[in-house]
């Protein structure tokens, strides 16, 4: 299907960006949703990339239209400066007001962990099963057909924080014949601890053997639960299904909290990570901060 896409690269620095409407098929209520799809200045129509889908569209680019609110990630501006080094398409799902519930895997919940916090709000239901299908089944098989994409697993990467980062962790374990890079920046694993380890525990690990993990966190206020399940889950994998330092990296920042600039700061290491070749350039795992999680806990 030919997408009706509209050019909106006034809202990014460099690059091209195109936006196009789309129904988010196959969440029941049909809801339709932004999509936005970044270009490198290096795109010709003619050379394939790498596409990395991410959570939160709004807030990815250098122009975002939330950027006086939470802040950006600057993506655009960070992919461009990895020119000719490595360079890949980048496609911003747009977030909602139902983002609690898009982003959540449907497994049972910490209990020490309250979503939403407001005990007022409106309870939360699990979506995050049908978003994952809706990258899978509609919009990647769209971005694939309309743009110059390598569209294998070890090109294919899904990426977020907080609670995206989340859901990436989970649609690469569930899909990783689709996704087989994730960027999972303070990813809330905490709000599913016992869920993620259950899982691993379970899982075959000859279906991870071309996937890689790009884990960060930072251990300032909330990102100090954050840290530790990302930690307690990144030892798990590497415990229980092999995973070695090329195929997962643990990244933690004591310095850094729970926002956006934080996040930006680990685009660079964690796309070469990712999408290298030769992606022993990322920073080594902390082991000596893994060590004394573990032992706190």
């Amino acid at each position: 299907m030919k997408l009706k896409l509209k050019d909106r690269s006034e809202l990014v620095s460099c690059g091209k960006l195109y936006t196009f409407e789309i129904a988010m098929n196959p969440i029941p209520d049909g809801r339709m949703r932004t999509i936005r799809v970044w270009l490198p200045d290096s795109y010709d129509g003619e050379k394939r990339f790498p596409v990395l889908y991410m959570h939160d569209g709004q807030m990815i680019f250098s122009e975002s239209d939330l950027s006086a609110a939470i802040g950006v990630w600057r993506f655009d501006e960070i992919v461009n400066s990895l020119e000719p080094e490595i360079q890949c398409i980048v496609v911003a799902i747009d977030t909602s007001d139902d983002r609690g519930s898009e982003l959540l895997p449907p497994y049972e919940r910490n209990p020490a962990h309250r979503i939403p916090r407001d005990p007022s709000a409106p309870k939360i239901t699990a979506l995050g099963h049908y978003y994952a299908d809706f990258v899978r089944d509609t919009l990647k098989p769209l971005i694939d057909e309309n743009f110059m994409t390598l569209p294998d697993a070890a090109h294919t990467g899904v990426g977020g924080a907080s609670m995206g980062g989340l859901q990436s962790f989970y649609m690469t374990m569930r899909y990783p014949d689709v996704f087989g890079r994730s960027l999972d920046l303070s990813p809330g694993l905490d709000i599913l601890h016992e869920s993620c380890l259950e899982m691993i525990d379970s899982y075959d690990p000859k279906r991870l053997d071309n996937v890689r993990f790009y884990m960060y966190s930072g251990d300032q206020n909330i990102e100090t639960t954050i840290m530790y399940s990302m930690l307690t889950v990144y030892r798990r994998l590497k415990d229980k299904l092999g995973l070695t330092n090329r195929q997962i990296a643990a990244i933690v920042d004591s310095r850094e909290s729970h926002w956006s600039t934080s996040w930006s700061k680990r685009l660079e290491d964690g796309i070469r990570f990712l999408f290298s070749g030769d992606n022993s350039v990322a920073s080594p795992p902390p082991f000596n901060l893994i060590r004394d999680a573990e032992h706190s806990g």
